[in-house]
């Protein structure tokens, strides 16, 4: 059933930093996949160093949009800018896509109108994983076992161990007041690890919504929806050869180019034993 009663919004962000390349990337691909369903396109415009580089940016955005101007703001990441967008747009059923993430198959979002419902957060891709269990197993072997243990006991902190099911933030759908009743601190933001504690900590985005009731949902491009303890079985993120996933992102496609070896590996401190 669709609960959704206005044009959701979708807000993307364009990163200067990283190039024109991943807005191109996404415009090329968001054409070629139509949504499915009516809304509205927002871009964010994050860290441009000048007006005259958005106003650049913005001649070769060949479709309607709405003009979100966050480069006076600290770079607090996708989350920052996540967090000031449903704040005005506070009305809103808002898709989040972040800087690396781009469509990859038709109705994407009527897909996630179609499984929304009151009191959910909708995820493209998801997760079992804990960096404080990655580090505890070893998962990164450019450091020593010394730092990993180190680290991984920091990290423990703030993110429980394996598993730690949680939406990632790379896309996301959600009822703007949602997220903003949740009161984050934007501050903290503008470390690297607080957003990955936002995402996937215990005082995090999936982990607050949880406590409050909310269903953790994952959509895959058959139109499908799974709750948590089917997440596995949608051939999304590090599943299978990820057949089903409605957008692509840097990390779907670290996995796609990696050898079998690696592949199960992600496998393995994603999902645990299938």
């Amino acid at each position: 059933m669709n609960f959704l009663n206005q044009k959701p919004l979708v807000a993307y962000i364009a990163y200067e930093p990283f190039g024109i390349e991943y807005l191109n990337s996404f415009l090329e691909r968001y054409k070629k996949y139509p949504s499915g369903l009516d809304h509205d396109l927002l871009i964010c415009f994050k860290q441009f160093k000048n007006k005259d580089l958005i106003e650049n940016w913005k001649k070769k955005i060949e479709v309607p949009f709405i003009e979100f101007d966050d480069s006076n703001q600290p770079n607090d990441f996708d989350i920052g800018s996540y967090i000031r967008i449903a704040k005005i747009y506070s009305e809103k059923y808002i898709l989040f896509l972040n800087t690396y993430t781009r469509p990859n198959s038709k109705n994407w979002l009527k897909i996630f109108a179609n499984h929304y419902r009151p009191n959910s957060i909708l995820g493209a891709t998801a997760s079992f994983s804990s960096i404080s269990s990655q580090f505890l197993n070893f998962y990164y072997k450019q450091y020593s076992k010394f730092q990993q243990i180190r680290w991984g006991l920091k990290h423990l902190i703030n993110v429980q161990l394996f598993p730690n099911p949680h939406i990632r933030t790379t896309g996301f759908f959600i009822c703007a007041r949602d997220l903003t009743e949740l009161n984050f601190d934007i501050s903290k933001l503008i470390k690297k690890i607080e957003n990955i504690y936002f995402e996937g900590g215990r005082g995090g985005l999936s982990n607050k919504l949880k406590r409050k009731g909310f269903q953790l949902l994952l959509v895959n491009a058959d139109n499908k929806v799974f709750e948590v303890s089917d997440w596995h079985k949608s051939d999304t993120f590090c599943l299978n050869n990820q057949e089903k996933l409605i957008f692509v992102d840097n990390r779907t496609e670290e996995y796609s180019n990696s050898d079998k070896k690696i592949k199960e590996k992600m496998t393995k401190f994603t999902w645990g034993k299938i």
